[in-house]
């Protein structure tokens, strides 16, 4: 029997793109779920912004679904997200004190490197 290895997914792309690079790495992140494979997908830098509720409202890339229904549908299929423990504080999107409920996705884990290359080790990187 093959020990299942994690799929990690580094997301460090933000709007810049209009939505290209998350895109794509929701849409892999999709993949290896069909495949099996236990999926993270890991937003830092730029890419924190889509841990972030309705970020991803309105993107579409074209020949993809639009970016919220493949973001909700990696979710719904079991799959990780983790929103990076410093930049979840810098790429907020709305605060408690103007009255947004813009916080991050409810699902959303906070977690940092080390946890990263713990889910990475004996399985497979790949970056956007």
């Amino acid at each position: 029997m093959t020990e299942e290895k994690n799929v990690v997914v580094v997301l460090t792309t933000g709007k810049s793109d209009n939505g290209k690079n998350a895109t794509m790495a929701f849409s892999c992140a999709l993949s290896a779920i069909a495949m099996g494979h236990p999926t993270i997908v890991f937003l830092t830098s730029d890419g924190a912004v889509w841990g972030f509720s309705r970020s991803a409202d309105g993107i579409t890339v074209q020949g993809f679904p639009p970016l919220a229904d493949l973001l909700n549908r990696y979710l719904d299929s079991g799959g990780r997200l983790l929103l990076c423990s410093v930049c979840h504080r810098t790429c907020g999107l709305g605060s408690i004190e103007d009255g947004s409920d813009d916080g991050k996705v409810p699902s959303a884990e906070i977690a940092g490197f080390a946890s990263v290359i713990e889910l990475a080790t004996n399985g497979t990187c790949i970056t956007f």
